[in-house]
């Protein structure tokens, strides 16, 4: 709960003092510091929960990977990625998936995410190709992002936002031509 308001330092006490910890202590203080901006923090809770004998789950493997995601830890992000299968038994699922894009397009790698996207086991959403088009956006990625935007209209045709975005991303460099012709198929 303290970590949930951002109580770090209580968290953290109640934490410490704890008695005995199980597998859900372990996630909320992981996933606590991981959405607080403590990355490393979250990691080396995780190194100490798979020293004490802990076996990490899909939650906590998602609070790792977005730890990773916040922090721009791109080769920790890949290894406990690919580790959750080799060492953990664990499958990834959508989120693992969706919290390894997010990584991978923040940090420029973008090849990299529209790849891990192409070969996922799942049917990619709209949450996958936003994170992947916002980058394109941020790294000036304008063929990439008008495939993301291509996939998103696939999945949402009735959402602008992606167009919006699109005809910013052509804007920002003075295609101008290519701003109209977004816009123009907007108002259709």
């Amino acid at each position: 709960m303290y970590m949930k308001c951002s109580s770090i330092e209580d968290g953290s006490h109640v934490f410490k003092n704890m008695m005995e910890r199980d597998c859900v202590s372990w996630n909320a203080i992981i996933v606590g510091f991981a959405q607080n901006g403590y990355g490393e923090e979250a990691l080396e809770i995780f190194r100490k929960m798979l020293a004490c004998g802990e076996k990490p789950d899909h939650v906590t493997m998602i609070g790792v990977l977005y730890a990773c995601s916040h922090a721009g830890l791109v080769e920790e992000g890949r290894l406990y990625f690919f580790s959750m299968t080799k060492n953990h038994s664990l499958i990834p699922k959508k989120d693992h998936y969706y919290c390894m894009v997010d990584l991978l397009a923040r940090v420029g790698c973008l090849n990299e995410a529209r790849n891990l996207i192409k070969t996922m086991p799942m049917n990619p959403d709209a949450v996958v190709w936003g994170s992947l088009l916002a980058a394109c956006k941020v790294h000036g990625e304008i063929e990439k992002g008008k495939h993301a935007t291509e996939k998103l209209l696939e999945i949402k045709p009735q959402n602008f936002g992606p167009y919006v975005l699109l005809s910013n991303m052509y804007a920002e460099v003075g295609r101008w031509g290519d701003v109209v012709r977004v816009r123009k198929v907007m108002r259709q």
